[in-house]
C-alpha cells in the first residue's frame, strides 16, 4: 500500500452509490445537504439540478443565455436544500427555488454610506459564496419563551380577523411575480434558527445577508488588513455564528522592490467578531422575519396596483374602439360633433340624429353592444376584485407589521442599535394609509360608475331595439325602468372611461406604491447596515508568506478550514497542503489548531491578547512502496468535526499511478505546540512569524506522523481531480480530471456487500 493504514481499516469501506457521465465539462458542482440532488454548472454556463441516485434525472435546467454574458462564478445551497444561490460575474446573486425553475430574488451587493443617502451597485464578480445556518444544538438550552417572545404581536389575538390574502392566482396573474413558495412568508411561521448568506467579491469585500434582510452591504477585508487586494478563498462559521474565520489571499507591496506593481502574496487568517449578529440574535431574527413579510407584502401591493392600472387601461382601450368608430363616421360626413353630445340629444329627444343613427346601424350592432357591455362589466368587476380582495387586505396586513415595528422601536433595551427609527416607520404607516384612502376612493368611484355604466347599456340596448322595431314596423315592448339621471351622468363624465385618471397621476416623482417599496427597503437596509458594520476584525494570523503560483497561475496550496466546538471549547482547524510548490519540499500536509475564546468579544471588555498559542501537525506524504517517491494530494475536505477526506495519488510497485480516497482523523493527530504564531493588530508590524517556516526551520520532523488513514478506497473509474463532500448526509462526490464523470460514495464505515455489482454499473 502506498500509505500506512490502521489495522482495522477497511479497503472497501467507501461504498460506491452511483456513477454518472455528462456531455459538457463540469465547472461547478455541489451536493444538496438534505436530498439526493446535485447542482451543476457546466463550462458552457448551463446550470441544472438533477437526482443523482438513479440516472442523473434532471429536475430543471437554467439555460446559459438566461442572463446573456453574465457568467456563473460560484453556487451554494441553502441549508434546508430548498434554494440555490448563484454568484455571477456581474456581482449579482440570484436565488432559485429548487422545486421549480423560478428566481425567488436577485441580490446586488451595495455600497452604502452610514447616513443611507447614497447607494451604488457593486459590479465586482462574486467569487466566494457560502450559506450557513445557526446550529440547532445552540438553542437546546434556551427557554422556549425566550425564543418565541418576539414571534407574534400579542395584540393580533384580539383584533378582528383580516381579509385573507388568496393563495390561488387570480385571473390576471396578480401574484405572477411573487413566488408561490414564499407565500407562506406572509403568515406567522417564526423560525428559531437564523440563516446567513456570506459572499466575497473580486474587490476584497465581504457581504453579509441575514435571510430576511436582503440588502448585501460590504465589509472591506482589504481595508481591514491594510492590503492592496484581498481574495477570500475559504471561510468557516462558528456554530453559534459568533465568529467568522476567513482565509484570504492578500497582496502587499514587496519591501525589496519599490515598484508599485511588485507585490508579496500571503495567506492570512482573519478572525471576525460578528457583533450584533451574535449579541442580538433573537432581535435580528425577529426583524428579519418581519422585514421578509413586509417585503413580500409591498411587492404584493405593488403587483396588485399594477394590475388595477392595467385592467383600467384595457377598459379605456375598449371604450376608445367605439368612440373611434364614431369619429370615422364624422370624417365620412364632414361633420363636427361629439359622441357625448349626440347621446345627450338622443336622451333628451328620444330620437337619434342622422349621424348617430348611421353609427348605430353600421357599428353598434346588437352583438357589438353586448360585447361592449360584457367587456366593461368584466373590467369593473375585476378592478373591484383587485382592490377589495387583494390590495386592500395587503395594506391592512402591512399596517399591522409596521405597527409591530413601532413597538420594537419603543423597546430600546433590546432593539437599540439595530437601525429602527420610530418617526421613519410612522412615515411609512402614513404612506400606507394614504394608499388605503386612495383605494377606498377608487372603490367608491368604481361602484358609482359601474351602476351608471349598466344603466347606460340598458338604455342604449332598449333604444337600439326600438329603432330596429320601428324600421321593421313591429310592435314595441314596454320600456324597462331606467334611471335617466344615471345615464346622463355616465354620458357626461364617464363615456371615455377616464374617470380613474386622477388616481394614477402622481404629483410626486415616484408613484405611491413604488415609494412604499423604496421606503420599506431603506428601513431594512438601515438594520442591515448596522448589523454588518458591527462585525469587527478581532485578529489576524499570518500562515504562509510569499505564496508561489504554478505555471497555470492557480493557487499554490490546497486549503480547508472548520470551527469545532466541544465541551465549551472552540477550536479553529486549518488543513493545508503544499504539494504543488517549489518553495516547500518535500510535499507535506499540515493541520493547524488554534483555540478561540468561548465568549463573544463583542460583549467582553477584555482586549485581545497579543499572542495566541497554537498547535500544529505535519504529515509526511512519503510513499510506503517507493521510498524515494512522495504522494500527491489532489484535493481534500474537512468532512466533519473529526474526519478529513483526501484524494491521494502515487506510484505503486509496478510504477503505475494509483489514486485513493482516504479518511484521516485529524482531531487525534500528533499536534505539537508552536511558539506563536503571532497575532498582530496592524499587519505591517515587522514581527510577523510564518507558522510553516517555524517548523521547517526547527527541522524537528521526528515529532510528526506519516500518513495514517482510517479507511480508504481505490478510485479505478477515472483519474480524480476534485472532491465534494456532504457531511450532513455523509456522502462524497469525486469529479474526474476531464470533468465529465462523477462517482458518489457513501463514507460510512460499512463493507461494500454489492461490490461486484457496483463495479459493473455503466456510466449513464
Amino acid at each position: 500500500m502506498i500509505f500506512q493504514h490502521e489495522e482495522f481499516a477497511s479497503h472497501m469501506s467507501f461504498r460506491l452509490m452511483n456513477q454518472h457521465g455528462v456531455n459538457d465539462p463540469i465547472k461547478l458542482i455541489s451536493m444538496c445537504p438534505t436530498m439526493d440532488l446535485l447542482a451543476v454548472c457546466t463550462e458552457t454556463d448551463s446550470v441544472w439540478v438533477a437526482r443523482w441516485f438513479n440516472s442523473l434525472e434532471k429536475i430543471w435546467t437554467l439555460p446559459a443565455e438566461k442572463h446573456d454574458e453574465d457568467k456563473v462564478e460560484v453556487l451554494t445551497w441553502r441549508p434546508d436544500g430548498k434554494v440555490i444561490a448563484l454568484g455571477y460575474s456581474s456581482g449579482a446573486i440570484r436565488l432559485y427555488n429548487v422545486d421549480k425553475l423560478e428566481m425567488i430574488h436577485e441580490l446586488f451587493p451595495q455600497s452604502t454610506d452610514p447616513k443611507l443617502k447614497t447607494n451604488s451597485i457593486s459590479s465586482s464578480a462574486i467569487n466566494f459564496l457560502i450559506w450557513v445556518q445557526e446550529n440547532e444544538s445552540d438553542n437546546e438550552n434556551v427557554n422556549e419563551q425566550q425564543i418565541n417572545y418576539l414571534s407574534t404581536h400579542p395584540v393580533q389575538r384580539h383584533l378582528p380577523k383580516l381579509n385573507t390574502i388568496p393563495r390561488a392566482k387570480p385571473i390576471s396573474n396578480l401574484l405572477g411575480n411573487i413566488n408561490e413558495s414564499y407565500e407562506d412568508e406572509l403568515e406567522d411561521e417564526p423560525s428559531n434558527l437564523i440563516d446567513l448568506l456570506i459572499a466575497g467579491d473580486a474587490s476584497g469585500n465581504l457581504h453579509l445577508s441575514v435571510y430576511g434582510i436582503y440588502q448585501l452591504l460590504p465589509l472591506s477585508i482589504s481595508n481591514h488588513i491594510k492590503s492592496q487586494s484581498a481574495k477570500i478563498i475559504k471561510a468557516s462559521i462558528a456554530p453559534d455564528l459568533s465568529y467568522i474565520i476567513l482565509f484570504v489571499r492578500a497582496s502587499y507591496p514587496s519591501p525589496a522592490v519599490k515598484s508599485k506593481t511588485s507585490t508579496n502574496d500571503k495567506l492570512v487568517e482573519v478572525i471576525l467578531n460578528t457583533g450584533l449578529l451574535h449579541a442580538r440574535k433573537n432581535e435580528i431574527r425577529t426583524l428579519s422575519q418581519t422585514y421578509t413579510t413586509i417585503k413580500y407584502l409591498t411587492e404584493y401591493i405593488f403587483e396588485g396596483f399594477k394590475q388595477i392600472k392595467a385592467e383600467y387601461e384595457n377598459m379605456k382601450s375598449s371604450a376608445k374602439i367605439y368612440i373611434d368608430k364614431f369619429q370615422s363616421v364624422l370624417l365620412e360626413n364632414d361633420a363636427n360633433s361629439k359622441l357625448s353630445a349626440e347621446f345627450v340629444h338622443f336622451l333628451a329627444t328620444g330620437r337619434p340624429s342622422s349621424l348617430l343613427h348611421k353609427y348605430l346601424e353600421m357599428h353598434l350592432t346588437k352583438r357589438g353592444l353586448k360585447d361592449w357591455e360584457n367587456k366593461g362589466q368584466k373590467s369593473f368587476e375585476q378592478i373591484r376584485e383587485y382592490i377589495h380582495h387583494y390590495v386592500r387586505p395587503g395594506c391592512e396586513r402591512l399596517l399591522l407589521r409596521l405597527s409591530t415595528l413601532i413597538g420594537y422601536c419603543k423597546w430600546q433595551q433590546r432593539f437599540k442599535g439595530l437601525g429602527l427609527s420610530e418617526s421613519y416607520v410612522r412615515s411609512i404607516i402614513v404612506s400606507t394609509e394614504c394608499l388605503i384612502n386612495r383605494l377606498e376612493n377608487m372603490l367608491n368611484a368604481i361602484d358609482e360608475k359601474y351602476i351608471n355604466f349598466m344603466e347606460f347599456q340598458q338604455w342604449l340596448q332598449y333604444e337600439f331595439d326600438n329603432i330596429s322595431l320601428v324600421d321593421h314596423n313591429q310592435s314595441q315592448e314596454a320600456p324597462p325602468r331606467i334611471d335617466i339621471s344615471k345615464v346622463a351622468s355616465y354620458i357626461k363624465s364617464s363615456l371615455h372611461m377616464d374617470f380613474l385618471d386622477d388616481y394614477f397621476e402622481e404629483t410626486a416623482d415616484i408613484p405611491l406604491p413604488d415609494m412604499l417599496i423604496l421606503r420599506c427597503n431603506k428601513m431594512s437596509t438601515s438594520t442591515a447596515y448596522n448589523v454588518v458594520n458591527s462585525v469587527d476584525t478581532k485578529e489576524f494570523l499570518d500562515i504562509i508568506d510569499n505564496l508561489i503560483e504554478d505555471s497555470e497561475g492557480t493557487l499554490s496550496l490546497l486549503l480547508d478550514t472548520r470551527i469545532v466546538t466541544k465541551e465549551n471549547q472552540t477550536f479553529v482547524y486549518v488543513a493545508f497542503c503544499l504539494s504543488r510548490t517549489i518553495q516547500y519540499l518535500p510535499p507535506s500536509l499540515w493541520v493547524l489548531r488554534s483555540s478561540l475564546k468561548s465568549e463573544n468579544a463583542f460583549d467582553s471588555l477584555e482586549k485581545p491578547s497579543d499572542k495566541r498559542t497554537s498547535e500544529i501537525t505535519f504529515i509526511r506524504l512519503s510513499n510506503q512502496e517507493r521510498q524515494n517517491e512522495y504522494l500527491r494530494i489532489t484535493d481534500m475536505r474537512l468532512f466533519d468535526d473529526e474526519k478529513m477526506h483526501i484524494i491521494v495519488t502515487g506510484l505503486n510497485e509496478t510504477e503505475n499511478e494509483v489514486s485513493f480516497i482516504a479518511e484521516v482523523n485529524y482531531s487525534k493527530l500528533n499536534f505539537v505546540q508552536v511558539a506563536g504564531p503571532h497575532i498582530i493588530q496592524v499587519i505591517e508590524k515587522s514581527n510577523r512569524v510564518n507558522v510553516v517556516d517555524q517548523i521547517l526551520n526547527q527541522k524537528n520532523m521526528e515529532n510528526f506522523n506519516s500518513l495514517l488513514v482510517h479507511q480508504y478506497r481505490e478510485i479505478t473509474q477515472f483519474k480524480p481531480s476534485k472532491l465534494i463532500t456532504n457531511g450532513a448526509r455523509r456522502l462524497a462526490c469525486i469529479l474526474s480530471e476531464d470533468k465529465k464523470r462523477i462517482i458518489i460514495l457513501d463514507t460510512n464505515d460499512q463493507e461494500d456487500e454489492d461490490e461486484d455489482n457496483s463495479e459493473m454499473m455503466q456510466f449513464s
